[in-house]
């Protein structure tokens, strides 16, 4: 997203969709351009505040107590109270999917040198007591309290969070185009005073605007979504980063087709934000795109204004 808007575009969005869909797309072609990230891109600081909520925080402070203890004192305390050790999992930044299944009965299996041992996270097994510890030592994580932190546990944790929220950013950039569609929408719906969301499905948009999508959506997501209160009007939206490394557009025919028909029997409306270089050898795909939904708009025109004016 930028700031600036480029008055330099030769149409506005109301010229440029009533052109024929060749001079359409040699419209777009020309002003296709590329993403950098978003300063909301590094963090979803929204991410790191649900996780930290799943914590019991009174645990967490009563962590505190072994900032600055010696092995001896930190063993002695989960001894003391072994209840505490199920928070060892969350400090050390395992998420749910690294338990052995069923997922549920929360049993982490350990790698050792000696061979492999589990251990249960869900209700602390006291006969293993001395593994637990063996765990919490050969992870580092004593280190963290005797010496890596100054203050408190919970900022700990919460440092945890942002760095796997992070790390999981830095290896998600094929989603940079829905991370900048939801900002792009959420600044409108601000603005407006409307409903803006990020990934949308059939449930979600019920439980968001109380509109029911035909069941023949039931398995389908968006990319976005935008619902104006006053028309009872639903917008979405679907974005592609369609770049030359080999990737595949989500374009086809039968999909716009369908999608078309499917919306023009509603007060809805679907609109297509794609860019990339991409599109030199598929041009074909654009084109139908652009004749069956009309609404193709590329990253440029979307920080020129086309999609805020198009929805005034």
């Amino acid at each position: 997203m930028t700031n600036n808007i480029d008055n330099n575009l030769k149409y506005n969005v109301f010229d440029y969709l009533n052109l024929s869909s060749e001079d359409k797309l040699e419209f777009f072609m020309e002003t296709r351009s590329s993403l950098s990230f978003l300063a909301s891109y590094w963090f979803n600081f929204d991410n790191v505040k649900a996780n930290i909520s799943t914590y019991d925080e009174p645990d967490l402070y009563t962590l505190d107590y072994l900032i600055g203890k010696s092995n001896q004192e930190i063993d002695n305390f989960f001894k003391e109270r072994p209840d505490l050790l199920l928070l060892l999992p969350k400090l050390l930044g395992i998420r749910d999917n690294k338990f052995e299944k069923p997922i549920r009965n929360k049993i982490l299996k350990i790698q050792d040198v000696s061979g492999v041992y589990t251990l249960d996270f869900k209700d602390i097994d006291l006969d293993k007591l001395d593994l637990y510890l063996q765990f919490l030592h050969d992870s580092g994580l004593d280190w963290v309290f005797k010496i890596g932190l100054r203050k408190s546990v919970h900022d700990y944790a919460v440092g945890v969070e942002a760095g796997m929220d992070s790390n999981g950013r830095k290896n998600r950039s094929g989603d940079m185009g829905e991370l900048y569609l939801e900002t792009a929408l959420k600044k409108i719906g601000e603005a407006k005073g409307w409903l803006a969301h990020g990934q949308s499905t059939r449930s979600s948009i019920k439980e968001w605007y109380g509109i029911d999508l035909d069941e023949s959506f039931q398995n389908r997501r968006f990319d976005g979504s935008l619902f104006n209160p006053i028309r009872k009007k639903l917008y979405l939206f679907e974005v592609n980063n369609f770049n030359s490394s080999g990737s595949k557009s989500k374009a086809s025919a039968t999909e716009f087709k369908d999608l078309h028909d499917r919306f023009s029997r509603t007060n809805h409306e679907f609109i297509y934000i794609t860019d990339g270089k991409g599109w030199d050898s598929d041009r074909s795909h654009l084109i139908e795109a652009m004749e069956y939904i009309g609404k193709v708009f590329n990253y440029r025109m979307i920080e020129s204004g086309y999609l805020n004016s198009y929805l005034e």
